[in-house]
């Protein structure tokens, strides 16, 4: 298998992040925001949610929003921001010593992932409370709001080619949503679509031996 694939990429969210949909939706119940906890959906995302996550709006213009949604204005940026943390659950320390032998082994890695200014913050200060920083694990780590592009269209992956100069033919998508899968595929990329939160050490220690 390692002479198939030298690249691999991986989604964060549901991936190598666990997510906690049913903790993210009592937080925003806690704060009172229960329009917005029924509107959390990490594969669906409500609107104000994919603007940030396009980089139509930064954190603070998205919580705006989010106040104008549930009709509370006295709920803070602050607030909001727990809701996040409320919502990345965990990181295996097991995926990122996966991560570390792919590397050891020359295979590259990347991140490609829908994303916002709140959530990468929090996640990447959860990547360094295990050991080392964020940019130790990948080659290059390309984040929607950035880009102000968002999967599943078919122009990040293009952007994520260019600019990494990857060849999708040999290089593996790692995602658990479906349509990110599809158009990946699409566009020759070989796939593996682990249920969310799923572990997927079979698939990575394929492509150790």
């Amino acid at each position: 298998m390692t002479n198939e694939i030298d690249n691999v990429v991986f989604d964060l969210g549901g991936v190598l992040v666990d997510l906690d949909m049913a903790r993210v939706r009592e937080a925003f119940r806690e704060i009172g925001m229960p329009r917005m906890a029924d509107l959390m959906d990490p594969c669906y995302p409500a609107e104000v949610n994919e603007r940030m996550e396009r980089g139509d709006l930064d954190f603070h213009e998205a919580c705006e929003e989010m106040r104008r949604i549930d009709g509370r204005p006295e709920v803070t940026d602050a607030q909001i921001h727990w809701v996040y943390d409320e919502f990345l659950a965990r990181i295996d320390p097991e995926k990122l010593r996966q991560i570390d032998r792919l590397r050891a082994a020359g295979i590259r890695t990347y991140v490609l992932s829908n994303t916002n200014p709140a959530a990468i913050e929090i996640i990447r200060d959860r990547i360094a409370a295990l050991g080392k920083p964020m940019e130790a694990y990948f080659d290059g780590i390309f984040l929607s709001y950035r880009m102000r592009k968002l999967k599943p269209s078919p122009a990040i992956f293009e952007q994520l080619v260019a600019e990494s100069g990857i060849v999708p033919a040999r290089t593996l998508f790692i995602d658990d949503g479906r349509r990110n899968i599809a158009t990946a595929a699409s566009l020759g990329f070989r796939t593996c679509c682990p249920e969310t939160n799923a572990r997927f050490d079979e698939t990575i220690e394929a492509l150790l031996r």
